[in-house]
């Protein structure tokens, strides 16, 4: 039996069978009221067929329907809660002299909570000069490499549970916005590099980008679906 059982059980005992044992006294019992207590009754409820005896009767059923009734919503709702998840996803960052690790999830997080298939997400806009030279896919990865002339970019979608460590070594490190979501930017005059998560996957961009074209990269990153 489990709790919501034993919680209805004991609903039942303490004031379902009570109530219902009362109601049965009352009908069993014949009671004498006087003739003017008869009529303020009747005044009261305004209703000329039915005796006060019946009154409370009636009144004593409808009790048991609404405390039956409310074990059964009670019942629906608690099996409808999902347990509390003990695990959180945010930015969380630890820093030191030369460099920064940003992970994502807090806590353990149980195998069946992450069953979803991997939906590619990809950014929609690229800076000037720059294509697509390689693609990686594997089944909880997708890597996008992008190239001008001597120029790189690397976008990186994972897994939520992946771990970053980005280089803040004389470089200006800011908390900033994608798409309504924190994200940790660190650059220098000459490279950029971004780590966020949507609350289902990390996402990287790293290369020869600066401040604003790596921020309107970011933004653009849409599932290919």
């Amino acid at each position: 039996m489990n709790e919501n059982e034993n919680f209805c059980k004991a609903i039942e005992q303490a004031v379902v069978l009570p109530c219902a044992k009362e109601m049965q006294l009352i009908s069993d019992e014949k009671c004498d009221f006087s003739s003017a207590y008869r009529r303020r009754i009747r005044r009261l409820t305004k209703d000329q067929d039915k005796t006060p005896h019946s009154l409370i009767k009636t009144t004593l059923q409808r009790m048991i329907f609404i405390i039956a009734a409310v074990l059964m919503i009670g019942s629906i709702t608690v099996a409808a809660v999902p347990p509390l998840r003990e695990w959180f996803v945010g930015l969380f960052a630890s820093s030191n002299d030369n460099n920064t690790d940003v992970w994502n999830v807090h806590g353990d997080v149980p195998a069946d909570d992450l069953t979803d298939a991997f939906v590619c997400c990809e950014p929609t806009h690229i800076p000037n000069g720059f294509a697509e030279h390689d693609r990686t896919q594997e089944e909880t990865m997708l890597i996008i490499d992008y190239s001008s002339n001597n120029e790189f970019i690397e976008y990186t979608q994972s897994s939520i549970l992946t771990n970053n460590q980005i280089d803040t070594q004389n470089r200006t490190t800011e908390k900033v916005s994608i798409n309504d979501n924190d994200a940790l930017l660190s650059y220098d005059a000459d490279t950029s590099t971004i780590v966020w998560t949507d609350g289902r996957y990390s996402y990287t961009i790293t290369g020869d980008l600066c401040k604003s074209d790596i921020i309107k990269m970011a933004d653009s990153v849409n599932s290919t679906k």
